[in-house]
């Protein structure tokens, strides 16, 4: 790994029940990814793809689901996949998941078509040309479609999911249009919706959404997600996710 392991720092979270490296500049994950990971975890199955998988938080987390077979994390970031190895060996999930650096515009080069059974990605929300942004740092390529927009992150979970094969996915309510259309032209159907809130009395600033390739047309919204009371600490609903990651 090019990054010596004083750039690092070890983040022990939810009572050590999940470690992970992080660079202290650099990218970091965010809740998105906790939610998502708890979101997806009673119905991923199979061999799962983890499109844009960072620092390996999902697959980390979904690896210890008994559906999940095995796990194939994809990182277009040579040092954040890197760092995502280093997670999966900490996390002794290394049986079970395999990162590999590769980019999700070329991915029929590298999977055979229909080869998983689940993709989940946290893929960049921000569209280009939005913003003040550094093209090249981890962060700006994570979170702006810099190396790859919406469009193509469905372009590669249809081309990897069977059919009948489950989509994970959190992005922003702001977008949320974007990713329907995507999903659609994409032979994958939005089954379920949960918008998550900030506080009771703030609207909506994360989605989370799952879709079954080549089902038929129905959508279910569940209740709402609050992630904060208003003296600042997690709610019930949300301390009751984090105490099963």
């Amino acid at each position: 790994m090019e990054n010596n392991h004083t750039e690092l720092e070890l983040h022990e979270l939810f009572n050590n029940r999940l470690n992970l490296y992080q660079k202290k500049k650099g990218y970091r994950f965010s809740v998105d990814s906790i939610l998502l990971g708890s979101f997806a975890a009673d119905k991923a199955h199979g061999k799962l793809a983890d499109l844009g998988t960072g620092v390996g938080v999902l697959s980390v987390i979904l690896a210890k689901s008994q559906k999940v077979e095995n796990i194939i994390g994809i990182e277009i970031q040579k040092d954040l996949a890197d760092l995502a190895e280093k997670n999966i060996l900490h996390n002794k999930c290394r049986e079970k998941v395999t990162i590999t650096c590769a980019d999700v515009k070329k991915i029929k080069d590298v999977f055979s078509a229909e080869s998983f059974d689940s993709v989940i990605t946290n893929p960049p929300f921000y569209e280009l040309g939005t913003g003040r942004i550094n093209s090249g740092s981890e962060n700006a390529i994570a979170r702006h479609e810099l190396k790859g927009t919406i469009s193509d992150f469905l372009s590669a979970s249809s081309f990897l999911l069977k059919h009948g094969g489950s989509f994970y996915a959190v992005y922003r309510p702001a977008r949320i249009t974007d990713l329907i259309s995507e999903m659609r032209k994409n032979q994958i159907e939005p089954k379920t919706l949960q918008f998550v809130h900030p506080n009771e009395n703030d609207p909506a600033n994360i989605v989370l959404v799952e879709g079954i390739k080549g089902a038929g047309t129905e959508t279910k919204i569940l209740a709402p997600f609050i992630l904060y009371e208003e003296n600042g600490k997690y709610t019930e609903m949300a301390n009751s996710v984090f105490k099963d990651i």
